[in-house]
């Protein structure tokens, strides 16, 4: 069995675990299998040369556990320098190292670029979309769900502002590698000078990636058979979108359910497509939900928390993306714990910002 890697990973009791600091990544090894050889299956980025031992490049610092070796040198270099060659290092019971090159594999490096500000397109009164591109030749390396800084000037300030990019990359859905896409909710009087600025520039620099509430192919063998819900409210919908278009690239047949929530009608503003899903993929499902009942909507009304706790009675092991404000996500959180969703299987950016309320 070869099983991507994971942080904080659930135990396989019948294989030796190797545990990589200070990645924190923890990976299962199969009998009879080096370190090398487990780290490849995951999907760990790792320094390998010779494969032999002779080299030296992928030695780790043995902090816990016990191997073997298929050659005497990996013996030499434990007994002298407590380090063991990847290469050569058979665990035998689980096994702690200290290795500061490696990486996991859905660990994506940070770049700082100029990109071509395509568009700035009003998608309604109050959302704007922006279509940027990367400089000739550069492909964009990302993970659907993540986010950048934008680098922006505002009132002669400089300032980097967050947005969560709104597509998921051309790598994955055949679009274009070079381009990526914004939605900005013009809510603000930052907001406003940001459209602005964007509006009157050629070419607008930001950092990218950044976050961990992503999709990936590592996240959804993780996740398993059941279904994925994606909650949004307002503009949330932009990383809801990217990371619906990641999953449905990764995995075409997987069950997901949007709820996308607003104050009013007209906040749908890009509606057609989650339809569109729909119609291509039998296994999507959109619910369109207003915050209160209105003459003219005659769809779903009320808290999302609400809308879900009708369609689900167990939502033990299912994954969810969340994507709003902190009151919105810890919210829902609350009211769906009871039908088994844990905080570890919602997903959201406002985890690494927002402090969960106490309860009581």
């Amino acid at each position: 069995m070869l099983c991507g890697a994971h942080r904080n990973s659930t135990r396989e009791p019948t294989m030796p675990q190797i545990h990589f600091l200070p990645a924190d990544i923890t990976i299962p090894c199969e009998p009879d299998q080096t370190i090398m050889a487990a780290a490849k299956a995951a999907g760990i980025k790792m320094k390998v040369a010779c494969k032999n031992g002779i080299c030296e490049v992928c030695k780790a610092d043995l902090r816990q556990g016990t191997v073997r070796f298929s050659n005497p040198i990996g013996e030499h270099v434990l007994e002298k320098k407590n380090q063991v060659l990847c290469c050569v290092a058979i665990p035998t019971t689980d096994t702690e190292i200290f290795m500061s090159n490696v990486k996991h594999p859905d660990d994506k490096p940070q770049v700082e670029l100029g990109f071509q500000i395509q568009s700035v397109t009003q998608a309604n009164e109050e959302v704007v979309i922006v279509d940027l591109l990367a400089p000739a030749g550069k492909s964009l390396d990302f993970l659907p769900g993540q986010y950048l800084m934008l680098h922006v000037e505002l009132d002669g300030e400089a300032k980097q502002l967050p947005y969560s990019i709104a597509s998921a990359p051309g790598s994955l859905t055949g679009g274009d590698e070079r381009a990526l896409q914004l939605h900005i909710a013009n809510a603000s009087d930052t907001a406003a000078k940001v459209i602005e600025f964007l509006k009157s520039q050629p070419v607008v620099t930001a950092t990218l990636p950044m976050g961990d509430c992503f999709v990936s192919a590592n996240k959804l063998k993780e996740f398993g058979d059941k279904p994925i819900l994606l909650i949004c409210a307002g503009t949330g919908f932009a990383q809801i979108k990217a990371l619906a278009e990641g999953i449905l690239a990764l995995e075409p047949e997987k069950e997901l359910h949007l709820y996308w929530s607003n104050r009013h009608g007209g906040g749908f503003y890009l509606n057609q497509l989650p339809f569109e899903w729909v119609k291509q993929h039998s296994n999507v499902h959109f619910h369109p939900i207003l915050e209160q009942a209105a003459e003219d909507w005659d769809g779903r009304a009320g808290w999302i928390y609400e809308v879900i706790q009708s369609d689900f009675r167990d939502l033990s092991g299912i994954h969810a993306y969340a994507c709003g404000s902190p009151n919105m996500v810890f919210g829902t959180l609350d009211q769906l714990e009871p039908l088994g969703l844990t905080e570890a299987n919602l997903h959201s950016d406002v985890f690494a910002w927002a402090t969960r309320p106490a309860k009581g």
